[in-house]
């Protein structure tokens, strides 16, 4: 079965549009503990209110599984590799242990809306395991361009073409 990792902004905007039960369904869905954390709310930029995400159902489910699995070392390497390459930009945390998990793990799949974190996957050659929003809900309407499959081609190209002139192959 393949299995899902998800960014922040990910969760964070489906939250906002009431698309987590969609986000969810039927689906094999792990985060690091690190984006849980950052998922907890959701701020309301007018008021400064916090609303809470509920995620707590799906973990209930078992369709979603916090991972707690820093992989500090492995991470270190990873960044390495990236970092090699001046045009790439630092990955925080979330986003980093997610790529270190697919170099394991190739039934997993990440997504992101972040062009700098699929611009690294592109460099890494994990393009086969990067998978956009647009894709898991089955081209959803009124869905933000940057969860867009093309948006997730463009960086991931660009990403490969600075594999090409930077990468150690």
């Amino acid at each position: 079965m393949k299995v899902f990792l998800f960014d922040a902004d990910v969760i964070i905007w489906c939250a906002k549009n009431n698309k987590l039960d969609a986000l969810f369904e039927d689906k094999d869905i792990k985060i690091p503990e690190v984006i849980y954390e950052q998922v907890r709310y959701i701020v309301d930029v007018e008021t400064g209110e916090e609303k809470p995400i509920q995620l707590q159902k799906y973990i209930e489910e078992g369709s979603l599984e916090v991972i707690d699995n820093p992989l500090t070392e492995e991470m270190k390497k990873v960044r390495g590799t990236y970092k090699q390459c001046s045009h790439l930009a630092e990955l925080d945390d979330g986003e980093a242990e997610c790529i270190t998990l697919l170099k394991k793990r190739p039934n997993y799949s990440f997504c992101s809306g972040d062009k700098r974190a699929i611009r690294v996957l592109g460099f890494l050659q994990f393009s086969e395991q990067a998978i956009s929003l647009e894709e898991i809900l089955g081209g959803a309407q009124n869905i933000r361009e940057n969860f867009t499959r093309r948006y997730k081609e463009k960086y991931l190209k660009e990403g490969s073409e600075l594999w090409v002139q930077y990468g150690e192959w």
